[in-house]
C-alpha cells in the first residue's frame, strides 16, 4: 500500500491559493490567450497636479473633484487654455484674480458643479475673472462666490468681465454676492447667458448683467435677485451707435433689484438704453425699484416687447412698472398687477417682502406653484410661460 504525504497547514494554504490564482488568470484570458488587465485611467495631458497655486501664468487642466488654493494673480496667456473639470473646488485669497488672455472653459455638470470661492466667504475677497482680452470664455454649472475685490485704483471689479469680440457662453451658473456687476460684457461679443442664478451683486452700484458696446445674442431663463442696480442693462454707447448692442431678453425672473443704488440712479428690472435694441418678452418683473425702462435714447424704432408680468407688494412700486419718462408703455399682452392681492405670481416662497436692500443672501424660492397666472401666458415664440421656471423644463434648472 502506498503512503500518502499530508502537507502541513501552511503548505496546504499555499497550494489552495496557487489554484485560485491560476483559475483567476485563466478566467481572465481571452480565446487568443491574452490577459485583460485593469489599468488606471491616465491623467489628462497638462494636468495641474499642484494644489497650491501662488500666481503667475497657468495653463492646462484643473482636475475633477480636486481642491486648489490660489494665493496670487493668475494669467492664462493668449495661446494657452485653462480647463476646469467637474467637481473641482478652487479657493482664492489675497484679492487674487484670473486674467484670461487665452481660453477658459469651466465645465461643471448638474450633478458635479465647479466652485470658485473664498475661505472667509466675504464680499470682495477676490478679483473675479478679468477676460478683457480673452479668446473664448465658457462657464457651465459653475458657482462663483464673493468676487469683486478692488483693482489698483480701489474700485470693485466685475465678477466676470469680457471686452473682446469673442464667443461667451455662461450657462447654468450661480453668481453670488460680488461687489460690482455680476456679468459685464463691454464689447461686441456673441453671448449666450442662459439659466443662471445671480444673487446680491453690487454694493452701492452694479448690475446683474451689464451689456455695453455691441454684444449680440441671448439673455434668457436667468433668475436675478437683490442687485444694487439693474438686473439686466442693455446699452450701446452714449456717443457711438455702432456696433449696436442687440439681444433677445426673455423668460427672466428679476426680483428686488435697484434699491442699494437709490433714487439718484434707480435700478431697473430691465433697462434698454443708449442706442441699444432688444426683444423683451415673457419676463417676470417683481418689486424692483423700476420695472421695464426703455428710454427715449434706445433704438426705439426697433425695440420690441410684450407679455411681461409686473407685480409689486409695495404700492409705490406699482407706479414704476414703466417709469415716468420711459418710451416703454404697458402692452395689451402684459400682466400688470394692480394690488398685492391681484395677479400674485405665486412663488413657492417669497420672504423678502417688501424688499430688504441689506440682504445679500437669497432666502427665496422663485419656482412657481401650480395655477400661477404666469403659466400659459407667454409669447409662444419664446415660451408658453412667463418667467425663468417654465413648465416645459426648458427654463432655469436650479
Amino acid at each position: 500500500m502506498k503512503s500518502f504525504f499530508m502537507p502541513t497547514p501552511k503548505k496546504l494554504m499555499r497550494y489552495v491559493l496557487s489554484i485560485c490564482c491560476g483559475s483567476f488568470l485563466l478566467a481572465s484570458c481571452s480565446k487568443q490567450g491574452s490577459v485583460n488587465l485593469i489599468t488606471p485611467k491616465p491623467l489628462p495631458a497638462n494636468s495641474i497636479t499642484s494644489t497650491q497655486i501662488k500666481g503667475g501664468t497657468l495653463k492646462g487642466v484643473m482636475l475633477a473633484d480636486s481642491t486648489y488654493y490660489v494665493s496670487g494673480d493668475v494669467t492664462v496667456l493668449p495661446n494657452d487654455s485653462l480647463l476646469i473639470q467637474p467637481g473641482a473646488t478652487i479657493y482664492i485669497v489675497n484679492n487674487s484674480a484670473f486674467y484670461i488672455q487665452g481660453t477658459i472653459i469651466s465645465g461643471g455638470t448638474k450633478d458635479n458643479p465647479i466652485l470658485f470661492t473664498s475661505p472667509s466667504k466675504k464680499p470682495g475677497d477676490w478679483g473675479g475673472f478679468q477676460c478683457d482680452s480673452a479668446k473664448a470664455v465658457t462657464f457651465k454649472w459653475t458657482k462663483i462666490d464673493w468676487a469683486g475685490g478692488p483693482d489698483s485704483t480701489g474700485s470693485p471689479r466685475q465678477t466676470i468681465t469680457v471686452s473682446s469680440p469673442i464667443n461667451v457662453d455662461i450657462e447654468d451658473c450661480w453668481l453670488l454676492d460680488g461687489q460690482d456687476n455680476g456679468i459685464g460684457i463691454m464689447g461686441p461679443a456673441k453671448i449666450n447667458i442662459l439659466r443662471n442664478t445671480i444673487d446680491g451683486e453690487g454694493t452701492t452700484d452694479g448690475e446683474g448683467i451689464d451689456l455695453h458696446n455691441g454684444p449680440t445674442g441671448t439673455i434668457a431663463y436667468n433668475v436675478i435677485w437683490g442687485g444694487a442696480g439693474s438686473a439686466i442693462k442693455v446699452f450701446t454707447s452714449t456717443t457711438l451707435q455702432i456696433p449696436q448692442t442687440n439681444v433677445d431678453v426673455y423668460n427672466n425672473t428679476v426680483v428686488d433689484n435697484g434699491f442699494r443704488r437709490g433714487a439718484a440712479e434707480p435700478g431697473r428690472g430691465i433697462l434698454v438704453d443708449a442706442f441699444a435694441t432688444a426683444r423683451v418678452y415673457n419676463n417676470l418683473i417683481v418689486n424692483n425699484y423700476d420695472g421695464l425702462d426703455i428710454t427715449p435714447t434706445a433704438d426705439t424704432a426697433t425695440v420690441k416687447y410684450g407679455n411681461n408680468y409686473f407685480y409689486a407688494t409695495v404700492d409705490s412700486l406699482r407706479h414704476n412698472y414703466y417709469p415716468a419718462g420711459s418710451f416703454g408703455k404697458p402692452q395689451p399682452s402684459d400682466i400688470i398687477s394692480s394690488a398685492s392681492t391681484v395677479d400674485d405670481p405665486m412663488f413657492v416662497n417669497y420672504s423678502t417682502n417688501p424688499p430688504d436692500p441689506s440682504l445679500r443672501i437669497n432666502p427665496n424660492d422663485f419656482h412657481l406653484k401650480p395655477g400661477s397666472p404666469a403659466l400659459s401666458r407667454g409669447n409662444s415664440q419664446y415660451n408658453n410661460d412667463i418667467g425663468a421656471y417654465t413648465s416645459d423644463g426648458k427654463g432655469n434648472q436650479h
